[in-house]
């Protein structure tokens, strides 16, 4: 067993090593100085406190690594972009998945925001407002879509570590809706349907060739009166061409029930149609009457910018279109007014909301912007801008050792001779 004085002179022993080895080590990185590269880190907790050190040092380090668990906000992105651009090589690393959101007003007369989020499939999308959560959902075929009547302040798409941020939607203007159609049970109803979603409603309804039921001011077809026109049947033929020229200006159409069939508006539809199909068992009993027991007149030919919204027993029942600046949705449905009166208890509220979502979304709505507000809608994109993709490698043990201080060498070298010459005079040694 070795004694006390054995074991001191090995500890002794271990100091001496050590500061031989210090020495080298300084005298190495005096040597290596001036090519060598000051490599500093830090993470997404401290990462604000380290730009400021960084930044107020007196001479700015070589490279910076980051390493990242959330996205950075805009002022501590454009910070890392500044000092790249004056010198410091900024590097990241970090599993960020990919994110973004756009917010924009919903064309109805009940207001509303539709939130889109993009991320990679399966990722759970968070949609919140400065008050906290609102919504979430897994995000399929490239994200998800929220619907809300009203935020409180930005929004806010927040997938894993990543946090997209949108301004409120900005404000739009709504105009008012014209209905043409024969005098019958549909136009009837689908004036009632969208006058009780809140539209301002025009219709000019077909009673015999050469005469008209008026309700409301008829104008000219333009944007600057209609949001939207609906053409239910042959009654609106006579004026396709005021309507084809109004859709081209940005006006929204719906080509409803048989309209979608007329030659008139071939230049503009979605598609040519086929035969009306009627379901094999029609529903009989009161309350029994759905949007799927209704017949359709199928759209049978897509054209290639058409894009299919609705298929019925293997046919495409609804689809929609951009011409030149506006949009057309072509739906095959017919009478849906039998949805509304033969359905069940929930029926009226379901054909009312059917009709407000298809003219909200070919609605004529520009917006009136507002002030502009800072917004990082799509963070991980933005970072990659300011400083590349994520990097895939770490520093080197050289050139970590080399971004260690020298005065931090010497305070360690100074402790360690000092602690074995304390050993060697406590035992009486020189």
């Amino acid at each position: 067993m070795p004694s006390r004085a054995e074991i001191r002179g090995g500890f002794e022993s271990v100091l001496r090593v050590a500061s031989l080895a210090i020495l080298a080590w300084m005298f190495w990185i005096s040597l290596e100085r001036g090519r060598a590269e000051q490599v500093v880190s830090a993470r997404s907790g401290n990462i604000e406190a380290a730009l400021r050190d960084w930044s107020a040092s007196g001479m700015a380090p070589d490279r910076a690594s980051v390493q990242l668990d959330s996205t950075p906000s805009p002022t501590e992105r454009d910070w890392m972009r500044a000092l790249d651009a004056a010198g410091t090589r900024v590097e990241w690393r970090g599993k960020l998945p990919a994110g973004a959101i756009s917010v924009q007003a919903v064309a109805s007369p009940r207001g509303g925001i539709r939130a889109l989020a993009a991320s990679p499939s399966a990722n759970r999308i968070s949609l919140e407002d400065e008050l906290g959560v609102i919504e979430g959902a897994n995000a399929h075929s490239g994200g998800a879509s929220f619907e809300i009547p009203s935020s409180s302040g930005n929004l806010v798409a927040r997938i894993g570590g990543t946090r997209a941020v949108a301004d409120p939607a900005d404000s739009i203007s709504i105009g008012r809706v014209l209905v043409i159609g024969g005098a019958g049970w549909e136009s009837k109803f689908v004036v009632a349907a969208l006058e009780e979603g809140g539209w301002k409603v025009d219709a000019d309804m077909r009673v015999a060739p050469t005469v008209d039921v008026i309700q409301g001011s008829i104008s000219p077809i333009d944007t600057s009166r209609y949001t939207a026109i609906v053409a239910l049947d042959g009654a609106a033929a006579s004026r396709a061409s005021d309507i084809i020229r109004y859709v081209s200006s940005g006006g929204g159409l719906i080509l409803g029930g048989t309209s979608g069939s007329l030659d008139a508006f071939a230049s503009v539809r979605p598609g040519a149609t086929g035969n009306v199909q009627t379901p094999s068992a029609l529903e009989g009993e009161p309350g029994s009457a759905t949007l799927k027991s209704l017949p359709v007149l199928p759209i049978v030919t897509l054209r290639t910018d058409a894009v299919r919204l609705e298929s019925r027993d293997g046919v495409t029942a609804s689809a929609a279109r951009r011409h030149n600046q506006g949009r057309i949705l072509q739906d095959g449905h017919i009478d849906t007014w039998r949805w509304r009166m033969s359905g069940g208890a929930n029926s009226p509220a379901e054909h009312r909301e059917w009709w407000t979502n298809a003219v909200s979304s070919v609605a004529y709505a520009p917006v009136v912007r507002r002030a502009e507000v800072s917004s990082d809608n799509a963070p991980v994109t933005r970072l990659i801008a300011a400083l590349g993709p994520a990097s895939q490698t770490r520093p080197t043990f050289a050139s970590q050792a080399r971004s260690i201080s020298l005065w931090l060498l010497f305070a360690i070298l100074s402790l360690s001779l000092l602690s074995e010459w304390a050993s060697r005079r406590l035992r009486g040694s020189r």
